[in-house]
């Protein structure tokens, strides 16, 4: 038991990592679930540390409990920052691959840092890891979501060795008039294998008719500044354009692709990260689903 008063959960640590990539320092978060003294564990990256690196731990603390996943190192990566307008603006500019000109009006510099990032986790935050802890450097997971699952897709069809396994959830594809899907017949077009062990998920209500009954249950000041929202702004179809991709990935038959798809009963795009997450885990390490 790592102690350290100034951990947000007991066993973990707050590490600052700077990076050249991306030209920032970022928040890094390990969180010890089980110790292990002679094998090195696997390891998964969490992107979104500020929402997700406490979920992550519990949880897998809680199926380490009922011997349901192994021993793992869980390694958050977030910001400085706790604004959270100023966190958006950050995930923003490292998840996604290009500047969207829906969005032409924003800030250029908080969009297309996707491959800044990539590098920072590839060249930067792996190595560092590898040498602070006894982990396999061969064996790990990366879980992303919203945004980060966007991020998790385009890292598994630019640089798919980077990472074992890959948590995909509510992936935001339809981002720079869904790029992602050019990105994914590119990568067909010139490989003809995919090694990685792949889960997508996302939330029954991520589409127009959940959005529209989501609106319907808030209350009328708040109605009416999401239907103004969604005027701007008209709400995607998750749902759709995930099977789109799943099914795309599992029409070419790559030999060394394992992927599996879940679609979440009563879940919208607010409450399906966690189970995104418990789905993956649970997918990857053989668990009961």
């Amino acid at each position: 038991m790592i102690g350290n008063d100034e951990s947000p959960l007991p066993d973990t640590e707050v590490h600052y990592l700077r990076s050249e990539h991306v030209g920032d320092e970022f928040k890094v978060l390990i969180g010890h679930c089980l110790s292990s003294e002679s094998a090195p564990m696997p390891v998964v990256f969490v992107s979104d540390a500020s929402l997700l690196f406490g979920t992550a731990v519990d949880m897998i603390r809680l199926l380490n409990l009922y011997e349901r996943l192994p021993t793992l190192l869980v390694v958050g990566v977030g910001y400085r920052v706790t604004d959270n307008n100023m966190i958006l603006d950050l995930r923003s500019r490292d998840f996604t691959p290009t500047v969207d000109s829906r969005y032409a009006a924003d800030d250029p510099a908080t969009m297309g840092g996707a491959g800044r990032f990539l590098a920072f986790l590839r060249d930067e935050l792996k190595p560092w890891v590898r040498e602070q802890y006894r982990v396999d450097p061969d064996d790990s997971t990366f879980f992303g979501d919203s945004l980060g699952g966007l991020f998790a897709t385009y890292v598994l069809l630019s640089e798919p060795a980077t990472f074992r396994r890959y948590g995909i959830g509510s992936p935001s594809l339809r981002w720079d008039n869904e790029l992602m899907f050019e990105h994914e017949a590119e990568y067909a077009r010139v490989h003809d294998d995919l090694p990685a062990k792949v889960f997508f998920s996302v939330g029954a209500y991520e589409n127009p008719e959940g959005d529209k009954r989501l609106r319907e249950q808030l209350p009328a000041d708040a109605r009416a500044k999401a239907e103004a929202d969604d005027e701007a702004d008209p709400p995607a179809d998750d749902v759709a354009e995930t099977e789109r991709m799943v099914a795309l990935l599992r029409g070419r038959a790559y030999p060394s692709l394992k992927i599996d798809y879940e679609v979440l009963p009563g879940e919208y795009h607010e409450t399906a990260p966690p189970l995104n997450l418990s789905r993956s885990l649970r997918y990857f390490f053989d668990a009961p689903r």
